[in-house]
């Protein structure tokens, strides 16, 4: 059941999106309201799970992953419990940062970092290549990001 947000909770969400680290007496006075209440709302967020979790947004170059890519897997059916076990390997590869069931031309597609192309070259070849009931992969490489992590819309 979708919950009614007031507009103290629309302007909350709105703050931590862009800054999810904000110290809540800083958040009070931005949105208009004390600090208990604030605290109070922003829990009652957490607890109806509108507000999932924080986390950080880490410069994947800072970390050695020069390449960045988009892969597009198509299925074909296979034995009993295969897509469980393709989806529990996906979940597994420490190079997928994203991934999601699609309704279209393609079946899964895959969001990938690698430290280089070899390394993608592989993790290709040698893991999404090799999972039960794949028929087709095609990648598409990042030149550059336009725009990244945006804020999802709060309605009025």
């Amino acid at each position: 059941m979708k919950r009614h947000l007031s507009l103290s909770d629309r302007r909350i969400l709105r703050a931590i999106q862009g800054d999810g680290r904000i110290p809540n007496s800083t958040l009070a006075e931005k949105v208009g309201l004390a600090a208990s209440p604030c605290l109070r709302r922003l829990k009652a967020l957490e607890e109806d799970g509108i507000i999932e979790g924080y986390r950080a947004l880490v410069n994947r170059k800072a970390l050695g992953f020069e390449v960045e890519a988009f892969v597009f897997i198509k299925l074909e059916q296979s034995e009993p419990g295969w897509r469980t076990r393709l989806v529990d390997r996906l979940k597994g590869y420490e190079e997928v940062i994203a991934c999601h069931a699609l309704a279209g031309e393609v079946d899964i597609i895959v969001h990938a970092v690698a430290r280089d192309i070899e390394s993608f070259g592989e993790f290709t070849m040698n893991r999404l290549l090799t999972l039960p009931g794949v028929a087709d992969v095609r990648s598409s490489f990042v030149l550059s990001t336009i725009k990244q992590q945006s804020p999802i819309p709060v309605p009025d």
